[in-house]
């Protein structure tokens, strides 16, 4: 990845000139942030955003881009010839703008390293990218239209935008084909919020390396989650989300919005399953051994011990990937250490989030913060130590990209 040294912004003032008083050249206002429930959040409340914008999430979302960078075998799924790496990128709801610098480097290996690339954003947390051609926009993506011209990207590319994407407005994904030339890229990933369980029912789905499975049409999910952790949390997040407008499944809703672009054509998708752990199932003589089949007597146990454990704590999870993992026992895995990394990673990330959504999960679901604190202790526990997550409890993951018609 790019070093980090400089970058430009769509609010800085051009360079002075010689006859220009210093005194006269008005520096760009610095971002405003609040701080709530002891996380830093951006300081606009007319901006609905419910995620904290400091440190420790923004550690997650790296982390969280590593991930998708395994399970989709790249950092994106469309398709680039040598002579056809797009000349102007726009990455919408940029963030951290990883994505962005990681690209950049792989363009810059392929013999581009002149491709222009626009951050949109409703507050800056970029660092600065040397090496670079990166300009930050500031402007909330929920307000139409945006700040480009007709036609004005070669690639447009969205991840995770569904905070920033109400479920009864298409009007935004119209708005990404406006400013797309015509020929040029539209790329969509998301991941849902809420945890489906895979079943053992299409294994030869699986993509050996990513730690995944892609998803077919006899792919099959439980009906409702057997871990209760899971269970809370889809039940808590569904409430929280649907009450803002917003989806707990954007992978179901990405795919018929882009259909409905008529000027986008050759839409192609992936969709992955995740686990979050070791499946009992992925393992040698599983049928005999299946560790759900004695999940709630460990539960009750792992219960009545929490409040004498004292190497756990709500704020703990950081640390969590360097404990053992007991999820599939005296098995042996025939999972790679790298795969293993994979979903240790991709269930550390999860914990965080859940952490960083805390302040309106709790005010959404009317939860006390010692009630909160409880049962978050209990769920690093379960996930991290007594391998609750071997039930196929996973991750969504969904891309779709197509080309906007040059007919347009």
């Amino acid at each position: 990845m790019s070093t980090y040294g400089s970058s430009s912004s769509h609010d800085h003032p051009t360079s002075p000139t010689s006859t220009k008083k210093a005194s006269q050249v008005s520096l760009p206002k610095p971002p405003t942030f609040a701080s709530r429930h002891g996380r830093r959040f951006h300081g606009d409340e007319s901006i609905p955003y419910y995620l904290p914008c400091d440190v420790q999430e923004l550690s997650r979302q790296s982390l969280f881009h590593e991930v998708q960078r395994e399970v989709y075998g790249g950092l994106y799924c469309a398709e680039f010839s040598d002579n056809n790496i797009p000349c102007k990128v726009l990455e919408l709801c940029c963030g951290t703008a990883i994505w962005s610098a990681s690209v950049a480097d792989e363009f810059a290996a392929r013999g581009r390293p002149d491709v222009q690339f626009v951050g949109l954003d409703i507050v800056p947390v970029h660092a600065d990218m040397k090496g670079v051609n990166f300009t930050f926009v500031k402007h909330n993506f929920q307000v139409l239209p945006l700040p480009f011209a007709d036609g004005e990207f070669d690639y447009v590319f969205g991840r995770e935008i569904s905070m920033a994407t109400p479920i009864s407005d298409a009007k935004q994904m119209t708005e990404c084909v406006r400013i797309l030339k015509p020929g040029g890229t539209l790329e969509i990933q998301c991941s849902d919020y809420s945890i489906r369980s895979l079943q053992r029912s299409h294994i030869t789905s699986y993509t050996p390396g990513s730690s995944a499975y892609t998803m077919v049409p006899t792919t099959q999910f439980a009906s409702t989650a057997e871990n209760a952790y899971i269970h809370a949390w889809n039940e808590r997040i569904t409430k929280m989300l649907t009450k803002n407008n917003l989806s707990p499944v954007p992978c179901t809703l990405i795919g018929p919005q882009l259909l409905m672009e008529e000027e986008i054509v050759g839409l192609q998708s992936k969709r992955v399953a995740l686990p979050l752990d070791e499946i009992w199932w992925e393992s040698p003589n599983s049928d005999s051994k299946a560790p759900h089949l004695t999940r709630e007597k460990r539960i009750s146990a792992d219960a009545a011990s929490i409040e004498s454990r004292s190497g756990i704590n709500r704020k703990s999870s950081q640390s969590a990937t360097r404990r053992s993992s007991t999820s599939s026992g005296s098995l042996q895995s025939p999972l790679t250490a790298s795969e293993k990394a994979v979903r240790n990673l991709a269930k550390l990330t999860f914990a965080q989030l859940i952490e960083s959504l805390e302040p309106v999960l709790r005010e959404t679901n009317g939860i006390r913060q010692d009630d909160w604190d409880n049962w978050y202790k209990e769920l690093m526990v379960d996930f991290f130590e007594n391998g609750g997550l071997t039930g196929g409890e996973c991750m969504e993951f969904g891309a779709w990209w197509g080309v906007k018609s040059k007919s347009s």
